[in-house]
């Protein structure tokens, strides 16, 4: 197939999700339906389409605190969201909903046009990469529809709690109804074990939109993380980590750059962007700016500090766009929290020393013991918030935390001198599913 048939298709489709008249439009299918292996890897290298992701748990979280100013610029459900209103779209469109499952059908072409292939010459490998790619690819938007709206997993109630649909084929007119939480988090577990055996080892140096082992076994590793098996997350970190586990010293980083990090940063193992809510510079939180230590790079990486607000610049994306794909950092992080939790301090503060040795000024970090270090959790939990921030999981990450007493937390956004608080374990955790879809499929809606 052509390019042009290829690009048809995408808009087309990008046109007519969720319509039921979708099959009528198309006049000859033969034209418009991709049917080599070269056509759907093509599919798949669309980057516009599955390198991005939801974005409405970000301006929810406690990292950031805009002024009214900046707040009155932002797009409704911006502002919806950071006031914890009970409405968040106003009966608008809403992309973070829209665009993953249109990333989810194209996976679904994917994976049933790869089961008709009758192509003879092509590589084994080849076939199996493409087929990877794709369940990386939906396991992927399944994962952040999830938890933005989806219910929070709970161990005690996630067999009966409300996930998503789980949208598996190409049948537009087919009604899904939601599926439970564990039902959902199961199916993203199976979508990415199976791509984990089916991908590439190598981590690509000039396309990290590529998916690799790597990639698979770290959002394993965090996913396993979200629903709190903290046995399966680590063995999914260690096997991610025996792949690649690259990490950047942040001396060899420009400080005094607009934008340091780029997308093939060496310990970004996937490359993926969120939607573009937030304001360029954004504000941050000054207790967040406040806890990172003197000589912590990150300090001056991370932010802009002016006379009146601090400004976040530190996008791995390398631009003012936040970055929601998957790198080393955060698999060390990943591989410390479980260890500190299963009841292995040390080996949780050696990988927690090994990635912050590369973030302090050279010769200036003191590594953690278990003498100096009273609470190893605690000090883990506080370290991975100060790393990934604007990484699409700080939401996530209070999700799961307000479980637990000792790291639940009440959030304060202040509007026109009102404050708007959002409470440990509030149904607010969960987003409304947009009323479109609710009308159109009848799905079940979140109590907010």
């Amino acid at each position: 197939m052509n390019k042009i048939k290829t690009i048809a298709l995408g808009s087309l489709i990008f046109c007519v999700v969720g319509c039921t008249k979708y099959l009528d439009a198309i006049p000859d299918q033969g034209l418009t339906v991709p049917q080599t292996l070269a056509d759907f890897q093509q599919m798949l290298e669309n980057e516009k389409m599955f390198n991005n992701a939801p974005a409405l748990g970000e301006f929810g979280t406690d990292d950031i605190a805009l002024p009214d100013d900046i707040l009155a610029t932002r797009n409704i459900a911006f502002q919806n969201g950071y006031l914890y209103a009970k409405d968040i779209f106003a009966g608008l469109v809403n992309q973070d909903w829209n665009n993953a499952y249109e990333k989810i059908y194209y996976a679904n072409i994917v994976l049933a046009g790869i089961d008709r292939i009758e192509e003879k010459n092509v590589a084994g490998t080849d076939i199996n990469f493409v087929k990877g790619w794709a369940l990386f690819c939906r396991a992927n938007a399944f994962y952040d529809l999830q938890e933005i709206f989806g219910q929070p997993y709970r161990p005690s109630t996630a067999a009966s709690d409300l996930g998503i649909p789980l949208k598996l084929g190409t049948n537009l007119t087919e009604q899904v109804a939601r599926s439970t939480v564990q039902d959902t988090y199961q199916r993203i577990i199976d979508d990415l074990e199976e791509a984990a055996v089916l991908l590439p080892v190598e981590v690509s140096k000039v396309n990290r939109s590529m998916p690799s082992k790597s990639a698979a076994y770290g959002l394993l590793a965090r996913v396993y993380l979200m629903t709190q098996n903290y046995v399966h997350s680590l063995r999914s970190a260690n096997s991610s980590l025996a792949l690649y586990n690259t990490l950047v010293d942040y001396n060899t980083i420009n400080t005094t750059v607009r934008q340091p990090f780029n997308p093939l940063l060496d310990e970004i193992i996937y490359h993926s962007l969120q939607l573009a809510y937030l304001p360029i510079g954004c504000p941050m939180d000054n207790a967040l700016y406040d806890s990172y230590h003197t000589n912590d790079l990150r300090k001056i990486l991370f932010f802009n500090n002016t006379t009146n607000t601090v400004a976040f610049k530190g996008y791995y994306s390398g631009s003012s766009i936040a970055h929601n794909g998957l790198a080393t950092d955060e698999i060390y992080l990943t591989q410390a929290e479980c260890n500190a939790r299963l009841g292995d301090s040390q080996k949780a503060l050696d990988a927690l020393n090994t990635l912050l040795v590369k973030r302090y000024k050279t010769g200036l970090y003191i590594p953690y013991t278990l003498i100096n270090t009273p609470d190893v959790l605690k000090l883990v939990l506080t370290e991975r918030r100060k790393e990934c921030v604007f990484r699409n999981l700080r939401w996530p990450d209070l999700r799961r935390l307000n479980q637990d007493t000792r790291f639940a937390k009440t959030i304060n956004h202040t509007y026109k001198g009102i404050t708007y608080q959002l409470l440990p374990n509030d149904p607010k955790y969960t987003f409304p599913i947009p009323d479109e879809e609710v009308r159109l499929s009848g799905i079940q809606q979140n109590n907010r």
